[in-house]
Parts: structure tokens; sequence; C-alpha cells
């Protein structure tokens, strides 16, 4: 009985930071619903702009769904659903587009199932890489209450199957479940392109289980299977308009030379607080990083290298500057080192309280 009230408390603990977390994001951005390129309605009608229109996944996994219930059903859901206006009373910018009430619904519901998929899939990580299954949990608590804080310059629903993707491959990776990997590969890849580089990343951990010949043909035959599968999404849409990333080299290091970059607000939970590239954060960072670094192992020393080498690059080149969530490759080895920390100052917490007591 006690171990059943300690999992229920658990799963209630993480459902709320999840929706905490979840609702920090819908809240500033919705379903980017008054964007016309790659608002809602383009993405049931399959007219968003490249590189948006690439991100298939959940909008396809939200019209096979819906396309199994009965018309006469999903008439009398809409109306249901539009009579109690549950998300419109709550997100003030969510418009739902009257002919695609359930579609919303549904894309409403699974993005958050699948983020707080994620979060029990950090912990999972976490706890494996850590070995502590406290400071596991609180830091997969912890992604969440600030994820958000990522979302500030723009937001949209594949980030939430972003993170969700770049968790569940680590953790395949780490755990020696490479066969596992290749198959979420696809999906992964047809949830945002960019999961092709972060394969790269996966090198150092896939060798932790096999030599480096087989590490390179489960690494590289993963990023294969990535590239065919984002070649042939690319195909598909080729007509749609957009497509060309913007140079953003020269914004950088306009930003980076202004001091009023390093002491910006938005909005964030609907409160004014530090966003982008925020002093204090960094400030936070490069302590975790000081204190946190030499506890990691060499393969995730190197995995966290190659996500910066790699993340880096694709951020100055093309990226708005201060858009933290295009850093995203770079959020397992910053949670990995936040659980460290955590489980280091529970020691040395728990070690103090035990020498005060005798």
């Amino acid at each position: 009985m006690e171990a059943l009230a300690r999992r229920l408390t658990l799963i209630f603990l993480m459902l709320a930071v999840s929706a905490a977390g979840f609702c920090g994001f819908f809240l500033k951005w919705s379903f980017r619903d008054d964007a016309p390129q790659f608002g809602f309605t383009a993405i049931m009608e399959n007219a968003s702009v490249k590189p948006f229109i690439y991100r298939q996944l959940i909008p396809q996994t939200v019209k096979t769904i819906s396309a199994a219930i009965s018309e006469p059903a999903k008439e009398k859901l809409a109306a249901a659903l539009t009579e109690k206006r549950h998300i419109e009373e709550r997100f003030a910018r969510a418009e739902i587009p009257p002919k695609y009430v359930v579609e919303y619904h549904l894309m409403f519901a699974l993005c958050f199932l699948i983020f707080f998929a994620a979060i029990w899939i950090l912990r999972a990580l976490l706890i494996e890489v850590a070995r502590d299954e406290v400071a596991g949990t609180l830091g997969a608590m912890l992604f969440a209450v600030i994820f958000p804080f990522f979302e500030v310059l723009g937001g949209y629903y594949y980030d939430l199957g972003e993170v969700f993707f770049l968790f569940l491959a680590a953790l395949l990776a780490v755990r020696g479940k490479f066969f596992a990997l290749l198959l979420v590969t696809p999906l992964a890849t047809l949830n945002k392109e960019s999961f092709l580089f972060f394969l790269a990343t996966l090198f150092p951990l896939v060798r932790l289980r096999l030599d480096a010949k087989k590490s390179a043909a489960v690494t590289l035959g993963a990023m294969f299977l990535s590239g065919v599968t984002y070649l042939g999404v690319q195909e598909v849409f080729s007509a749609n308009a957009g497509g060309a990333a913007d140079w953003r080299l020269t914004e950088h290091f306009e930003n980076i030379l202004r001091v009023s970059s390093y002491f910006q607000t938005d909005a964030i939970y609907g409160v004014p607080l530090g966003a982008r590239f925020f002093l204090p954060y960094f400030i936070c960072v490069a302590w975790l990083v000081k204190n946190s670094w030499q506890s990691l192992s060499g393969a995730w020393k190197l995995h966290a290298k190659i996500a910066l080498a790699i993340n880096g690059a694709l951020y100055f080149l093309f990226v708005v500057p201060g858009e933290l969530r295009d850093l995203s490759m770079l959020y397992v080895t910053l949670m990995i080192l936040a659980a460290s920390c955590l489980r280091e100052s529970f020691r040395r917490h728990y070690k103090n309280f035990e020498e005060r007591s005798t």
C-alpha cells in the first residue's frame, strides 16, 4: 500500500509540473493560430511554408485519429467542445477554426501527452546517468518547469515532440537498444528534420556498448534512415513556398556586442521574467558547468562537445539571436549537468547532517 501511495504521489507531481510547463508554452503561443503561413489551419490543409511543412508527425497523427471518427460522432463531439470552450476560455491566444474543432482538441491533447511522456523519459535517462533516483526525478521536473523559458522568441507544436525524441534517443543509445533507435529515427525526423544532426552526437553513447566500427555503423545507419525520410518529405511538399534558411551570423555579432541583449525580459508564465541570453542565466549555466562537468563520463563529455559544435554552428549561422529553443541539442547535456549537481548537493548535505548528528 505504501509503495502504491508513493507511486501515485510521483505520478501526480510529474503530471503537475508537466501541466505547468505545457500551459506556460501554450499560454504564450497556442498553435500559432494567428500566423497564416504556419498556423493551425495551414497545418491541417498542408499549406504551411517550408520548413514548417516538413514537421508532419503530429499533424498526420491527428488527421489519422480524426478520420477514424465517424462524421455523426465528430459533429456531436465538435458541438459539445464548441459549447464548453475549454481551451478558448483559458488561453487567450487560442483561435480554434470552426471546421477543425475536433482536430484542434486532438492536437492539444496529443501535444500534452507527448510532453508528459518526455518528462518521464528524461527522468529515466537522468536516473540512468546520475545513478540517483531523487536527483533524476527532480531534474526531470526542473526541465518541465523551465521549458517555457526556452520558448520565448517562438514556440511550435513540434517542439514538444522534439524534446520527447531527443530524450528517448539518448536513453535508447545508453541502454543499447539500437534496433529501437533505428525504428524511432524516421518518426523523429518526421517530427523535425534536425534530428538527423542530433544522431551524430549519439556516437559516444553507442560506443559504450559496441566497438568503434559497429558504433559507426549504427550511427550512420540511423542518419541514413533520417536522411531518406527527410528527402521523402521534402519531395512530397516540394511545391510549398519557402525553404531557404536566413544567414544570421552578422546579427549574432551585433547582438553579442549589445549590452541590452543580456538584460531582456519577456512574459513567461504571464510574468515579465528574464529572457533570451539574460545575464543571470548565463551565470547559472556557467556555474553548473564549472561544478558538474568533471562528474560526467568521457562518453557524455564527448557527446556534449559534438552537440555544442553542431548546434552552435547551426545556431550562429541560421537562427535568430536569442532563440534558445534552437539550442535544443544541448538540452540533454544541460539536464544531466543539473541532475549531477543535485546529486552531489544531496550527498554533501547528507554527509554534513550525519557529521552534526554524531
